[in-house]
């Protein structure tokens, strides 16, 4: 969110270690490691083609991938076989996956574990869409944890769904101050939310503009739980996803014979 609704400006590149063992998005949250490889200008390409400004924030390398806007983290794959239609969302997960996506809290004591089941109850009170999310102590879909030191500058990072199966992998940064102290407990639940969204698929939302919007949203929702880090107010303050958002989630994950999800 830091300069895009969390656009955490990171100073060096992620690289993720993958395995089996947490989930079925192959992602060990426990192996990440800094590198500083320069993105190809081939892949720059195709990220500007996937609507992500690559100037305003340089993507950043990440063993298996690339961090971009700062905060999320897209695959390889997805980059590869994306078929450069632009839109809000990037990718979708399976209808059948939404129904219940299992989120593990391995945020410890502190103000952003306090903050962990208002991220969920956020999305959760959308009323209308299949998408519900459950805390669990084992077995998750996907893994919140904190960052380690240096691991990732601003508040948060989320990963983009892949294949059908939402990003499985959180990660919240307490040594990030806001507005020169420290962020509550009720703040971390709203960035929670913030980087869950990315996790089931949307980008920020004011990349609207570069493609085609879910359909029956605006182009730019400047209450939107997914604004980015260039106003963090928004996300910091806010009672509620924003009644976009809801329509949004409910539109991509719905029983309705027009959902996006199928």
């Amino acid at each position: 969110m830091k300069t895009f609704k969390f656009l955490m400006l990171i100073a060096l590149a992620i690289s993720i270690t993958y395995c089996t063992n947490d989930g079925e998005n192959g992602i060990e949250p426990e192996n990440i490691i800094v590198d500083q490889e320069e993105v190809s200008s081939g892949t720059l390409e195709k990220l500007q083609h996937m609507g992500f400004d690559v100037n305003r924030i340089p993507p950043k390398i990440a063993e298996g991938g690339v961090i971009v806007d700062g905060d999320i983290f897209v695959t390889n794959e997805s980059i590869e076989t994306v078929d450069f239609q632009k839109q809000a969302f990037f990718s979708l997960v399976s209808c059948n996956r939404v129904r219940t996506i299992r989120i593990q809290n391995r945020l410890g004591n502190n103000a952003a574990g306090r903050g962990f089941q208002r991220g969920i109850n956020l999305w959760n009170r959308v009323n209308g869409t299949t998408l519900r999310l459950i805390n669990v102590s084992s077995n998750p879909d996907i893994v919140v944890r904190l960052a380690r030191r240096n691991e990732i500058g601003g508040w948060g990072l989320g990963e983009f769904p892949t294949n059908g199966v939402e990003g499985g992998l959180i990660i919240l940064n307490l040594n990030e101050p806001y507005q020169g102290r420290p962020v509550t407990s009720r703040e971390w639940g709203n960035i929670l939310a913030h980087e869950i969204g990315h996790n089931i698929g949307f980008l920020h939302s004011e990349q609207g503009f570069f493609g085609t919007q879910v359909p029956g949203t605006p182009n730019i929702d400047r209450r939107s739980i997914m604004t980015s880090g260039s106003n963090p107010s928004v996300v910091f303050n806010a009672n509620s996803v924003s009644s976009n958002d809801a329509r949004a989630v409910r539109r991509m994950y719905t029983n309705n014979s027009n959902r996006l999800c199928r």
